[in-house]
Parts: structure tokens; sequence; C-alpha cells
């Protein structure tokens, strides 16, 4: 939490300057809820799936440029997990969490108000933008975690194979939610968003073609052993195989948040006082 409150004080120092140079709707706040995966090692491409929720958080400024179109600058932390013994598929074996960083940089489009008061109301709304994210894929291993990036579980760095994949991705969020507007200064919010992948690596599970012999000799027994841990008299018969199916990977992040509108910021959503910005 220490290290995304440093990377979070950023986000919002910058938000109060472009309040005071441009005097429009800002507003501060933050995010707490919960982070999902979807990809190879789930059973269905979109699902529930109560034991593989993990806690999420966040912070943000939103930059309300009218009462329809805001910007939203946004940091968040989560956790994404899956384990084929969750889902009965125990003749796989394969498991994982990766811990989230993502930045992001999305437009809100607010699509109606229901409410007569003009700093009171409920607006539901959409988005969608860019973010860039760090993972780092892992999996238990004799009581403790490994990293599997560096292990090329699937043949990465050998002749024949893909490149190591970077643990630095850039995604598409997606996504709905309600603003529940309290008063002039107190905006909940309720949101849900996916996270479109330009990486089939979020799980380091993908659907390429590898060869246990290939990647025992060029990466090593440990690699060969956690790219098919069910795999126990390796035969040239049974030795090609698929680790992963059909479904690309996707990060979900739902969640409920709070935010303020700074003072002198009235040209948003309402035209409320706000709060004001400490003086010394």
């Amino acid at each position: 939490m220490r290290k995304f409150f440093r990377a979070a004080l950023p986000l919002l120092a910058f938000f109060l300057s472009l309040q005071l140079a441009a005097q429009r709707g800002v507003e501060i706040g933050i995010l707490g809820g919960a982070s999902l995966y979807s990809g190879d090692l789930s059973p269905n491409e979109f699902g529930l799936y109560f034991k593989e929720i993990k806690p999420a958080f966040g912070a943000f400024g939103r930059f309300n440029l009218n009462s329809t179109i805001a910007l939203r600058l946004g940091a968040n932390l989560g956790t994404v997990t899956a384990d084929d013994a969750n889902h009965k598929r125990e003749d796989r074996g394969l498991s994982f969490r990766s811990k989230i960083t993502e930045f992001s940089l999305v437009g809100e489009i607010n699509l109606f108000r229901l409410g007569a008061y003009e700093d009171r109301g409920i607006i539901p709304y959409v988005f969608g933008g860019v973010a860039v994210f760090k993972f780092n894929p892992e999996t238990k291993f004799d009581g403790d975690y490994v990293e599997l990036q560096p292990l090329g579980t699937e043949g990465q760095g050998l002749p024949g194979y893909e490149a190591p994949y970077n643990l630095t991705q850039v995604s598409i969020p997606l996504g709905v939610g309600l603003k529940f507007l309290v008063n002039e200064t107190i905006t909940i919010g309720l949101e849900f968003g996916g996270r479109k992948l330009f990486t089939d690596y979020l799980d380091d599970v993908s659907s390429t073609k590898v060869n246990y012999f290939d990647i025992l000799e060029g990466n090593g027994e440990l690699a060969a052993q956690l790219s098919n841990p069910t795999l126990v008299d390796p035969s040239p018969e049974n030795s090609t195989y698929k680790r992963g199916g059909d479904f690309k990977d996707w990060y979900y992040i739902t969640g409920i948040s709070i935010s303020f509108r700074l003072q002198g910021s009235g040209s948003g959503i309402g035209s409320g006082r706000g709060i004001g910005c400490p003086t010394f």
C-alpha cells in the first residue's frame, strides 16, 4: 500500500495544479473493490469465479470538461489469480497469481441524469481509454512462489519459439458505471471495467504448441516441470502439447469510489462550491 500511495501522489498533485490553471470541474477520489481474471485458466471466457476474486484499490482525478464528457487519470493496484484445481482441471495442474499496477487515462461519457436538482441525482456513464500496466505471474512450487517469466515455460527465448514477453504492457480499459451526486461536493461511484489486453501471457499460459524436451534442454528442469506439472513419464508420444485454450486474457476491476470536487471548479456536472485546498 505504501508503494501505491507514493505512486498516486504525483497524480493528485497534477490534478491540483490543473484545477488552479483551468478552474474547471476537478474532482479527486479513491476506489475500493475487487479484481478478477479470465483467460486460459478459466473455464469460460467470461464468468464470476468467487474463489479467485481479490481486493483492488485505486486513486484518481477527474476533469469534467462539461456536463457530458470527463477525462480521468487513475492509478490502480490489484491481484489476479487462477488455479486449475478450482475448475476441476487437475489433469493440467496449472496455477498462477500476479500483482497488477495500472496507470490509465480514460474518457467518460455521461449518458443522462436522473434527478431534478442540479447538484444531486444519478448519472449512468460509459468509459474507454488507454492504460499501461505492470504484471509478474508466479506459481507455487515447494511451498514458495516462483516467478514464471524468467523460466520460459513455453520455450521463450529458444530457437523456434517466441521471445520472452514483456512484463509492462498496454491495455484498453472499457466499462460502465453509475455516479450518485450526493451534494455539491461529494460523488459516490459504482463501476465495472474490463481491460482488453495485447498479451496472452498475463497467466504465463498461451495456445502455443511446445515440446517438453525442448524446454528441458534449453531452459532447464524447473521450467519443464512447471510447463506441464502433470506430465509424469515424458516420451516422444506425449511431449508436444498446448498448455492453454482459446480464451484471450482479460482482467477486470470493479468497485465503489468516492470523489470530492475542488473549490472553484464549478463548471463540471454541478455548480456547487466544492472543497477548498489547504492554505499555509
